[in-house]
């Protein structure tokens, strides 16, 4: 009688095993193109990302300084999101939502707009409905909107309620979307235009694959615990995605749990948030800010509100802060000190330098850090100002230390940092490859494991 919980253990894990062994291959079948996409894709967006009207490709104008006063003046007496851009030659004002200096272009504004992207226009399309270059539901508030083909075959979307310059992408940055951007983020527009949809599907589809991924590496470890060798196959499309699934799991799983983690919460059961004893201010009194220190040209400007009133003027690729106020700005570690502390209601135990740092998301090198019991804060002199708790670190790591390898000395290293993604992902496309060719032959072609 002493054998029979033993026999029936062992014979429980049996089924159990069996059981991982049929969902890890039917998983495999429909899993494998979207792994595929994923490998594939994310090869590509290490150097070509989907194209978005960043500042910095902003086209840079002069300022008049009678339009600049006559929009602030027009602008509510408390302000919180604020940005100065250009749709063309004309100034416009963002404030929380509203745009001021609106207008509706014609057909001069058009070519202007046009030419500030060094572009002439070849035609203008009325669009009744978002593409997949602007696939997102907060701009269909737009509608419609002109669609300007350059004669380099350049797309740049305005409004046609406020003339604003919506999205400009090049025919190089959207070829390399339909193979790069587009399938990584899955960016159906169908799908992407509901945002809450578009999280459910990328969530769904990064939760399976991360289990599929889970019960692969278990079948891995099961094999090399029960044969204690590597070489166990005489096929070797079985050796392969067995003995490259041992050593490439581990990333693969990281890869395909952080894409999943990069719109998904930790859950509060898990880890909850440190409140603060003091938010950032959101909004300030217009009184407060001075449009006096603005320079006379730029591309754009926007506000920021905390922990000190500044402007963060983007010229192209260079940016830089100004003071958006009476009050010089001051950076120091003991002025700073006295903001964390009121604002993390904890005492301030180090202040150290910084150049490097997991969490230091910054292209600007030189920075401080400032440690309290619960919250580490990060600053520098160019208005970067970044505080954490502990759970707020736990989700940057299951994303962008996960997914993007941002390893503190390898990432300033781009060469290596490429080879090394290189290497994880090719890797993965092995497992990926062989994995699929196995359950298809097992599955349809009824050809048993060896």
């Amino acid at each position: 009688m002493a054998c029979v919980p033993y026999c029936f253990s062992d014979f429980s894990m049996k089924k159990v095993y069996k059981f991982i062994y049929q969902c890890h291959k039917w998983f495999g079948i429909p899993l494998a193109l979207m792994f595929i996409m994923w490998y594939c894709s994310g090869i590509v967006m290490m150097y070509h990302g989907f194209p978005r009207l960043r500042p910095a490709y902003m086209p840079i104008e002069k300022v008049d300084p009678a339009t600049l006063s006559s929009l602030w003046e027009t602008a509510p007496d408390t302000i919180g999101y604020c940005k100065f851009s250009f749709s063309g030659k004309r100034l416009q004002l963002s404030v929380d939502g509203e745009t001021l200096g609106g207008y509706v272009p014609d057909s001069s504004d058009l070519e202007s707009i046009a030419d500030a992207f060094g572009t002439t226009v070849q035609r203008v399309d009325t669009l009744q409905d978002i593409d997949k270059w602007i696939p997102f539901d907060n701009l269909m508030r737009h509608l419609p909107i002109y669609r300007i083909v350059g004669e380099d075959d350049s797309f740049t979307y305005v409004s046609s309620h406020t003339g604003e310059v919506l999205q400009h992408a090049s025919l190089s940055q959207r070829r390399w979307a339909w193979v790069g951007a587009l399938p990584h983020y899955v960016y159906i527009t169908p799908i992407r235009r509901d945002a809450k949809l578009w999280r459910s599907v990328v969530i769904w589809m990064s939760g399976l694959s991360t289990i599929s991924v889970i019960f692969g590496i278990i079948i891995a470890i099961r094999f090399l615990i029960k044969k204690k060798k590597l070489n166990l196959f005489k096929k070797r499309s079985w050796q392969w995605h067995y003995s490259w699934g041992l050593f490439f799991g581990l990333f693969m799983l990281a890869f395909i749990f952080s894409g999943m983690m990069s719109l998904a919460d930790i859950p509060d059961w898990i880890m909850k948030s440190r409140p603060l004893a003091e938010e950032g201010r959101f909004k300030i009194c217009k009184t407060e800010v001075d449009i006096s220190t603005l320079p006379e040209e730029f591309g754009q400007v926007s506000l920021t509100t905390f922990p000190q009133i500044i402007w963060n003027v983007v010229e192209g690729k260079e940016t830089s802060v100004v003071r958006a106020s009476d009050a010089p700005l001051d950076f120091s570690p003991d002025f700073m000190t006295t903001v964390i502390q009121r604002q993390t209601g904890e005492h301030v135990e180090n202040v150290t330098p910084i150049g490097d740092d997991i969490y230091y998301n910054t292209s600007t090198k030189q920075g401080f850090r400032a440690d309290t019991k619960n919250f580490t804060v990060y600053w520098n002199e160019k208005g970067y100002y970044r505080v954490l708790d502990s759970k707020q670190k736990m989700q940057y790591i299951c994303y962008r230390f996960l997914h993007t390898m941002k390893i503190p000395g390898l990432k300033n290293v781009g060469w290596l940092h490429s080879l090394y993604m290189w290497i994880i992902l090719l890797g993965g496309l092995v497992i990926v490859g062989t994995g699929t060719v196995l359950s298809v032959k097992s599955s349809f072609l009824k050809i048993s494991r060896p």
